[in-house]
């Protein structure tokens, strides 16, 4: 027997302080003792600076029932990736929403959580659900507003990143909710892995319930979704299946840490600390919602997305391990057991004396062998994808066949262009007509032309302006403007005889499915139409929810874009100079 160099108290053999979880002796990497780098406290043979992903979100699992969770998340990558693969919507949204919450609920049941905590924990998940229902219905329409970003438009463009930063910012605030709530209300025994259960899984519904009303529109896409990318699906299951769950979980785990932490030493600093390492993941899932916005690749997207659920990874497992190492322990050691993690037979102190595992939470309640985990996830799956099936076999709509007569639809009515103010270019290069204020529109100018909100219906945004041709033609012009703003998107069908202006021109209509976390609507429809005189590009352009027009609302058209019914008579009212006035 001899002291720990670190609390003073004494050691029992082994190569860890029972009581504070200090090595035996200082090691090489392990910066200051009270962080035992090398060591993470929740799983000691992994570094704790090692982004693990079954050990950040589940820790302290038994060593033996550890596989079976890292099999469990192989099969849902696995079954992420086949729901794309094969395009089945309602098996990409069910595995997407319920994979990774529902592998954490199993996890709570192993540890014992789910018995101790039954009902804070219910608590926190059905305030998640009814919070995360509630932002993402009324959130939802806000982007869905502002998300058809205007060709050659910075205002607009930084008015959606701005909204989607917004979005973001209070997302991120109410995944926090429940574990704020339920530490105001029903506090229960302080400890900080009680605290970050609450916590991480009142994150999750927040995030799970968001989810699907976001990613309900893609059920009417029928049961095989023939129209979208193939590299869209698998990035849209990376991104809301992966990466927004994980985040989720750590900002909450480390909110609802904070709040349980109990300790009578370093409890001010260690608090303050774990409350700055949630506000550091909250500001980050704020910055993805603006790089969301933003107009770069998808797959650039993708890459901060998993560069930020391993920060936040990392984030968490330092927390973690700040509050396992310096919480209060009733543990005094007068018996002993075998350690769950290295199996070892060691005193009931705060920490093995063997491998260094915090002994808080480790003792399960229920082992489960790895078939029996994998057959519950892979059932409750299975049951909620079938569900979406039927609703979307419900919802869906068959082409619609049109014969004319007596299927024509009815004339478009608008209002005669003379009542629509005119915008005139400064240098009086070229003129167009635009929404007087009275309509469904918001308009704003600026020197290259006009921009108007569609207000109504689906929403969407119009682009009036003009630009120097360069010796371009208006298809180059057209394919430019449309990668700019548009990387990723994928043109469906030239528009036959354009005309802009009544000039000749080129136009073409392009379909992009956005990969913001924010966003309802699945699939955008962008129509593009250019023509060129006296190396003057005019160009009329719009963006907004794809929308499959029929008889029922006015001629038959492939276009699907409701604010392209009320487009044409400002498309053809441009003119360049020296044009006769029409």
């Amino acid at each position: 027997m001899n002291t720990c160099r670190v609390c003073g108290t004494e050691l029992a053999d082994g190569a860890f302080c029972g009581h504070c979880g200090a090595p035996r002796s200082a090691r090489r990497g392990d910066g200051p003792d009270w962080l035992r780098l090398r060591s993470f406290a929740a799983a000691p043979r992994e570094h704790l600076l090692l982004p693990v992903l079954t050990s950040s979100l589940f820790p302290l699992l038994p060593a033996r029932t550890l596989v079976g969770f890292r099999i469990a998340l192989a099969v849902m990558t696995l079954a992420l990736a086949g729901a794309a693969v094969f395009r089945l919507p309602g098996t990409l949204i069910a595995t997407a929403t319920v994979g990774l919450p529902l592998l954490f609920v199993l996890y709570l049941r192993q540890v014992g959580y789910a018995s101790g905590l039954a009902g804070r924990l219910v608590a926190a998940a059905a305030l998640g659900a009814g919070l995360g229902v509630a932002f993402a219905v009324v959130s939802g329409r806000v982007v869905a507003q502002s998300y058809g970003v205007p060709l050659e438009s910075g205002v607009a463009a930084i008015h959606l990143r701005t909204t989607e930063a917004e979005v973001s910012a209070i997302a991120a605030l109410v995944a926090l909710t429940p574990a704020v709530l339920i530490r105001l209300f029903w506090v229960g025994k302080r400890e900080s892995l009680r605290g970050f259960a609450i916590g991480a899984l009142g994150a999750m519904s927040v995030a799970a319930a968001a989810l699907v009303v976001r990613m309900f529109a893609q059920l009417s896409s029928g049961l095989v979704d023939r129209d979208q990318p193939l590299a869209d699906l698998l990035i849209e299951a990376g991104i809301r299946g992966i990466t927004v769950p994980i985040i989720a979980a750590a900002a909450g785990g480390l909110i609802g840490a904070a709040l349980w932490f109990d300790s009578d030493r370093r409890r001010g600093p260690v608090r303050w600390t774990l409350l700055g390492m949630a506000l550091v993941s909250v500001l980050a899932h704020v910055w993805l919602g603006e790089e969301d916005a933003a107009g770069i690749s998808q797959w650039a997207k993708v890459a901060w997305h998993a560069a930020v659920a391993l920060i936040a990874l990392v984030l968490l497992r330092v927390g973690l391990q700040l509050a396992l190492l310096s919480e209060r322990s009733e543990a005094e050691g007068a018996a002993w057991s075998a350690c769950t993690y290295c199996g070892n037979t060691v005193p009931d102190n705060a920490f093995c004396t063997s491998c260094g595992v915090a002994t808080a939470g480790r003792t399960p309640s229920h082992v489960q062998a790895t078939g029996r985990l994998l057959t519950t996830w892979v059932g409750v799956v299975a049951v909620l994808a079938l569900a979406l099936v039927g609703v979307s076999a419900q919802t869906s709509k068959s082409d619609e066949r049109y014969l004319c007569p007596p299927n024509c639809g009815r004339p478009p009515m608008g209002q005669p262009m003379a009542v629509n103010p005119v915008f005139t270019a400064a240098d009086g290069g070229f003129a167009v007509s635009y929404p007087s204020p009275g309509a469904a529109y918001s308009v704003t100018t600026d020197d290259t032309g006009v921009t108007a909100q569609f207000l109504g219906g689906d929403g969407g945004v119009m682009r009036l302006f003009g630009q120097p041709a360069h010796g371009r033609s208006a298809r180059d012009i057209a394919t430019d403007l449309a990668q700019d703003a548009y990387p990723d998107s994928r043109v469906a069908y030239e528009l036959p005889n354009t005309l802009v202006g009544y000039q000749p021109g080129y136009g073409m209509a392009l379909d992009d499915w956005p990969d913001g976390s924010n966003v309802v609507n699945s699939r955008t429809r962008i129509l593009v139409m250019v023509a060129v005189k006296d190396d003057l590009a005019l160009i009329a352009a719009a963006a907004g929810p794809y929308h499959v027009l029929g008889s029922d609302s006015g001629p038959p058209t492939g276009v699907s874009l409701e604010l392209a019914q009320d487009m044409g008579k400002y498309v053809n009212s441009f003119r360049w100079r020296g044009d006769p006035v029409r």
